[in-house]
């Protein structure tokens, strides 16, 4: 699919004599569209895996919208940065931008005095992988097990310190289900970024990471840590031999979903347009075959589903957030 030359052929006649009170119509710019570069918004720093997803995805989108798309990353306040500069980009479809579910839900409401973007303000367009969480601790730990995790925190609650990448995150949500299941109170802590709990996780200062998958499944293989619970319906590879919570008796689970929105009031048929390069590159098997080899599963999701399943998840979140609010521990 080359972008340009359809959009030349199927929507020139929408813009022969249409002309609104502001200039073009919307079907007229659509025939141009692309005619410049793309900016795509990674709203956390350079060589994490969502700034890898996007940089591979953006290789193989600018293939098909015959323009260059530029990725920049504009990380801080655990993505909100990122995530106000694309709600407030002009919405014209040259501003693009990655968000992750379930954290991009909860900041309108765990921070709803200081929160610069609101839900209404961004047209989540497709979810492209559904990265499962881990709960691991160093090779060289005396816990094999969840049981084993849970009877040292009950034994001594201040022994065991997990970490997270932010309030509200995924992984921090997975280890506070965790802890509800287990009945038991969590230490964490909070790191900016996997390398950096890993560091922390490898050097003594804490007993355990909570990430995903993709982050963790290296460090499995070459031994260097040990997954204890993969939060899953069932077990998953390249990481086979990790159980899932479920399997331990506690019914958890948790996963990033990595996917790309789009600053609301975008013209449909630029958004139709870029769903349409989103389709073409999940199905290509060579970008298929680059996110197999990073340990990222792939979960489609498009257009008013994807939409749907950001409002359902907010929701959800937001009435478990009424009932009894997490804090920054």
């Amino acid at each position: 699919m080359k972008v340009q030359s359809n959009l030349m052929r199927t929507m020139v006649l929408g813009a022969v004599g249409t002309v609104l009170a502001g200039g073009l119509s919307t079907s007229a710019v659509a025939a141009d569209y692309p005619s410049k570069p793309i900016e795509m918004i990674v709203a956390f720093g350079a060589g994490g895996s969502t700034d890898t997803m996007a940089r591979i995805f953006a290789k193989y989108a600018e293939e098909e919208l015959g323009e260059r798309i530029v990725v920049v990353n504009r990380p801080g306040a655990g993505g909100e940065i990122g995530w106000v500069h694309l709600a407030n980009a002009e919405p014209d479809g040259y501003t693009l931008g990655l968000i992750n579910s379930p954290v991009v839900e909860v900041y309108p409401f765990t921070r709803e005095e200081t929160v610069g973007y609101s839900l209404d303000e961004i047209r989540p367009l497709a979810n492209v992988i559904t990265d499962p969480g881990v709960l691991a601790v160093s090779a060289d730990s005396p816990y094999q097990t969840l049981d084993d995790l849970v009877a040292a925190v009950k034994d001594d609650p201040e022994s065991v310190v997990i970490s997270h990448e932010g309030l509200g995150g995924d992984d921090h949500l997975a280890a506070l289900n965790f802890a509800e299941e287990a009945g038991i109170d969590l230490s964490f802590v909070a790191y900016n970024g996997n390398a950096e709990a890993t560091a922390a996780l490898l050097g003594g200062h804490i007993t355990a990471f909570e990430g995903n998958m993709s982050e963790a499944a290296a460090q499995i293989q070459e031994g260097k840590v040990r997954g204890l619970a993969v939060w899953a319906d069932e077990r998953v590879e390249p990481i086979a031999d990790v159980p899932t919570g479920k399997e331990q008796g506690y019914d958890v689970q948790a996963a990033a979903s990595r996917g790309f929105a789009v600053p609301a009031g975008v013209p449909q048929e630029v958004y139709d347009t870029l769903l349409d390069v989103t389709r073409e590159v999940v199905e290509n098997p060579e970008f298929r075959a680059e996110m197999d080899q990073l340990n990222m599963p792939i979960n489609a999701i498009y257009g008013q589903d994807y939409v749907d399943f950001i409002n359902d998840s907010h929701d959800r979140l937001k009435s478990l957030w009424e009932k009894d609010p997490w804090i920054e521990q």
